[in-house]
Parts: structure tokens; sequence; C-alpha cells
């Protein structure tokens, strides 16, 4: 029985993106993160004290890393449709037996798989880490994995917006960049907001998407699920829905070619 179109744009995407350079980008960037600074940090910070729990540095850390697959992944299908356009391969696709949805939902699919399987490569790696302890339930997973995905959906669908509005791949490589280091370092992967935090800071936090999803990755893994995480994580489906229908609105009048 022959797989449907977008199953099939699914394994070609995974195939395409399977080589060293990107791998390195998803798994070995956030594994370095994970190891270094979880491990060197550990050291001199000594826990972290949210709502009256005191954890680890690591602990604190590891569940961030772990909603940051949400955002990396999320940045191959606008890398992928850019590609495709300048290339001329989105073009021949369509000519093909695939439509433009087959293909929009090869990318989703892609980067859901990318994020899920990267994020449990990430618990795996912060489980071998001395002093990093987590407790996670069936809820706490579910809770997880929406994160995740409606995260990745959501990032998902702001690249493809860059990438059908940049004019050159220079545009488009340098507000990626921009944006990375923007979010990831902008947002509560790495360090905790708390009253200390200056209020500029804690603003821009409080607006990044990435805060949320870090947030109910590590309720879900650390704290446990409460009132808060179910606020947060009705944020992260309704950002998602807005942005995704914009991007479809754009992406259903997209040119082939550049």
């Amino acid at each position: 029985m022959r797989l449907p179109a977008f199953v099939r744009l699914t394994v070609r995407n995974i195939l395409v993106n399977t080589d060293p350079g990107t791998m390195f980008f998803m798994l070995g960037l956030p594994a370095f993160y994970l190891l270094v600074l979880g491990i060197m940090f550990q050291g001199i910070i000594t826990s972290v004290n949210i709502g009256g729990l005191s954890i680890s540095y690591t602990t604190f850390l590891a569940p961030g890393i772990v909603g940051m697959q949400a955002f990396t992944a999320g940045s191959i299908g606008g890398g992928m449709l850019w590609a495709d356009r300048r290339w001329g391969m989105f073009e021949q696709l369509l000519v093909g037996p695939f439509r433009r949805t087959d293909y929009l939902l090869g990318i989703v699919f892609l980067s859901v798989i990318f994020a899920v399987g990267g994020s449990l490569i990430m618990i795996g790696l912060a489980a071998l880490i001395k002093g990093a302890t987590f407790s996670m339930g069936v809820i706490s997973y579910l809770y997880m994995i929406t994160a995740l995905v409606a995260g990745t959906i959501f990032f998902s669908s702001m690249f493809l917006v860059i990438s059908i509005k940049a004019k050159s791949m220079q545009a488009y490589n340098t507000i990626t960049i921009l944006l990375f280091f923007f979010l990831d370092f902008a947002s509560t992967a790495f360090y905790p907001i708390t009253k200390l935090t200056p209020l500029p800071l804690r603003i821009i936090s409080s607006l990044n998407p990435l805060s949320y999803v870090a947030n109910i990755v590590r309720d879900s893994m650390v704290y446990g699920i409460s009132y808060t995480t179910s606020i947060d994580m009705l944020i992260v489906v309704a950002i998602m829905l807005i942005l995704f229908a914009i991007s479809l609105k754009l992406y259903s009048n997209v040119r082939t070619g550049v």
C-alpha cells in the first residue's frame, strides 16, 4: 500500500535533514549547553529556589534545554521552504503528486518528530548528570509533549512567515540568528526570572513564547502541574493557532521560485 503523500514528504524531509551539520545544530549544541553549563554552573550555583522548592541548577536547566527543542526543530521548516523555492524543488514537488497541504504537513511533522525525539535524548542526557532529579507521571508527560508539539508548530509557523517574507537567503539567516540569540537567552530556559531581575528583562521574558514552553516543561518534569501550568498551556496553544493561521494564509499565496 502506498503511503500518503505527506508521509512520503516527511520521510524525504527527515532524510534531507539528517546530515552531520543539521544533527549537530539539533542535538550537539543543546547537549553542549546541558552538559557543559549544567556541570560547570552547578558548582557555582548551589541551588535554585522557586516557590519554596530548592533544586539543583542542572535540574532547573534540563527542562529549559528540553523546551528549546521546540524552537530549534521549528526553525527547520523555514530553511527548507526557502531552499526548495531557491533551487526549484518546491515547484517540482507541486507539479508532481503532491499538494501544498502535503508539503506543509511534511514540514510540520518533520519538526514535531525532531522536537519530541530531541527532547527525549536531552532528558536521557540530563539523567546522567549528578544532582539532576526529575519526577514525572502520565499527566506530566502529556503536558510536556503537548507543549512541545504546540511550541514546535508555533515556531515552525514563525519561521515559515520569515522564509516567505525574506527577500534573500542572507536576510533569512540574519533574522534567524538574531532570533536564536534573543529568544534563547531572554527566556526562562537558562535562568529563573525573579523580582530581582531588571524590569525590562522581566517584560521581555514574559512576552517570549519560549519562556512559556520552558515553564510548562519545567513544571511537568520538576514542580508538578498547577493552575499556572494550565494557563501557560492555553497561551501557547492560542498563539500557536493564531500564528499558524497567519502562516497558512501567506503560504497559500506563496509563489514558486524566489
